[in-house]
């Protein structure tokens, strides 16, 4: 294999899964903080047990708490602060590459 193709194998296998993993970790945070301010707040342990996780290539944002589903069913936090923060997501994945070594 000549140089060039390694490079870019290094890339593809190495730099582009931890840089796109930086990426989601950003814009979960991003969302995670949104949806904190708008869940509405009683005890605030909704609040508090929202997190951000990524595994892969898939960013998991959420709650463990029981009644969270049916909270979200009245007030889509998750969705409204996804939607209120699209540009800002994006921006997390622009230049992705730049940094990476």
């Amino acid at each position: 294999m000549n140089e060039i193709s390694l490079n870019l194998e290094n890339i593809i296998n190495n730099i582009l899964p931890s840089a796109i993993q930086q990426g989601l970790d950003r814009a979960g945070y991003i969302v995670e903080n949104s949806a904190k301010v708008k869940c509405g707040v009683d005890t605030g342990t909704l609040r508090r047990s929202i997190t951000h996780d990524v595994e892969g290539d898939t960013c998991y944002i959420g709650s463990n708490i029981e009644y969270a589903p049916y909270h979200h069913e009245k007030n889509p936090f998750l969705e409204d602060s996804i939607q209120e923060n699209i540009q800002e997501i994006k921006d997390c994945f622009k230049g992705v590459l730049d940094n990476a070594e």
